[in-house]
């Protein structure tokens, strides 16, 4: 079976098809870093950033419920900023970085680099992709893709 590319590059191909970056490598102190499109994490990146939103959604403090007059929860309570679990500061973008990382975080650490480098970068990235969508004729200047049908009669 004969093989026409890698799957890194028909990642690079199909998010340039998209229009957004697969991933930005950074040199931190001689060492390069990849920072992956959110959309393009690996099987492990992704579970370690999936346990993280969960953890941070069913364990970390949040403020109380805002209620109906019935006591039922018609708002769930924001996350404390600072983020918090069980009172204890917790660091939204070291916890992310460290998941994007995994084994490589601590160097990423050591070498100088920051753990909000990856929401700057993922930042960047969601940008460029709405301004494409914004720029793209065929979009109308509107990231919405589907016209809205009425009613029926």
């Amino acid at each position: 079976m004969a093989t026409h590319g890698s799957f890194e590059a028909a990642r690079e191909q199909a998010a340039d098809y998209l229009g957004f970056a697969a991933s930005e490598r950074i040199e931190v102190s001689g060492k390069v870093f990849e920072i992956p499109n959110p959309s393009l994490l690996d099987d492990d990146q992704q579970a370690r950033v999936d346990a993280l939103d969960i953890e941070m959604d069913e364990e970390w403090d949040r403020h109380a419920d805002v209620t109906n007059d019935d006591g039922s929860v018609e708002r769930r309570g924001l996350l404390k900023v600072p983020h918090r679990k069980a009172g204890q500061p917790m660091n939204y973008n070291v916890r992310l970085a460290q998941a994007i990382f995994g084994d490589r975080y601590e160097d990423f650490k050591a070498a100088g680099g920051r753990s909000s480098d990856v929401q700057l970068i993922w930042s960047k990235m969601n940008r460029e992709l709405a301004k494409r969508r914004e720029d793209d004729s065929k979009s109308g200047g509107s990231a919405q893709t589907v016209a809205v049908v009425p009613d029926a009669d």
